[in-house]
């Protein structure tokens, strides 16, 4: 038999709308508009979105927001385990 197994967080990253820049000396590269990112925990019932600087590379913003989550959530969340701060 297989234990049970329940959702107890969940991530999701969004990373927005690319659009091609057509003009100029950075015409043919992509640059990507409205990027998102949010963390809910099932659990206390909290959600969080990462701080996002303009011009901060989408990459870099969703790393420092997963490592917030892993690192500060299961110190303020009142019922998280390992297992569901892990999986984010």
């Amino acid at each position: 038999m297989t234990a049970r197994q329940q959702v107890t967080s969940a991530l999701f990253v969004d990373l927005g709308e690319g659009r091609e820049i057509r003009h100029g000396a950075r015409a043919g590269q992509i640059r990507w508009t409205q990027p998102e990112a949010r963390f809910e925990c099932l659990i206390c019932r909290t959600a969080e979105t990462p701080v996002v600087r303009p011009g901060e590379p989408i990459p870099a913003v969703v790393g420092r927001f997963i490592a917030y989550i892993r690192t500060t959530h299961q110190a303020v969340c009142t019922a998280a385990t390992s297992e569901g701060v892990r999986a984010a």
